[in-house]
């Protein structure tokens, strides 16, 4: 009676499965057909509000430690209010990345000082 069964409900799955498919291949395409209209028309970006980059980096730094077992950590350079990115080892804590580099960034600022030797502005 199981084998039965089982052939029966083969027979029914063959015979649905063309028709999954159909309906799924029609469900893509309305899809591709709605992204592509929507690609089409203009969109105006607006800048992300701080909170936004905040939880946006945090998602990132939990799915970067749970898959890497490393650890990332997000600073803001305070002279030149830039994103700094340090990737180290959640074991031994030891930096494996930095990005920009210190050296970039010490250089940046030596730069920096150069140029306002030559030209002081004031506001």
């Amino acid at each position: 009676m199981a084998r039965i069964d089982a052939n029966v409900a083969t027979q029914i799955g063959d015979q649905s499965r063309p028709y999954q498919a159909v309906r799924d291949g029609q469900a893509q395409s309305a899809e591709a057909r709605r992204q592509e209209s929507s690609a089409a028309e203009p969109r105006t970006l607006t800048p992300a509000t701080a909170d936004e980059v905040k939880a946006a980096a945090e998602r990132l730094r939990q799915v970067i430690e749970t898959a890497t077992g490393r650890q990332l950590n997000f600073d803001v350079n305070d002279r030149f209010k830039e994103l700094v990115v340090k990737i180290s080892d959640r074991k031994s804590g030891e930096v494996l990345k930095e990005i920009p580099s210190k050296d970039l960034l010490k250089l940046r600022e030596r730069l920096d000082d150069l140029i306002g030797m030559f030209i002081d502005e004031k506001a």
